[in-house]
């Protein structure tokens, strides 16, 4: 069964939205969702020192989305 699709940005907001009902998530971080083979990754920057645990925290949002939601080209 095919999985509905999200664009980026709607990814993206997703994972902001969730972040930020867990925890406070800062404003050095940036959250990107990029195509990766047939699926999609997420990528994080930070102009500081990331924090271990809201990385881990976006990664399993990031894969729990993932198996709802396909990225839209």
């Amino acid at each position: 069964m095919k999985k509905p699709a999200k664009t980026r940005e709607e990814l993206e907001a997703a994972i902001r939205l969730e972040m930020e009902d867990i925890c406070e998530l800062p404003t050095d971080i940036a959250i990107s969702v990029v195509p990766s083979q047939d699926t999609w990754k997420v990528a994080i920057m930070t102009d500081g020192q990331l924090d271990a645990g809201r990385a881990e925290m976006i990664e399993t949002i990031a894969d729990r989305l993932r198996t709802e939601f396909d990225l839209r080209s």
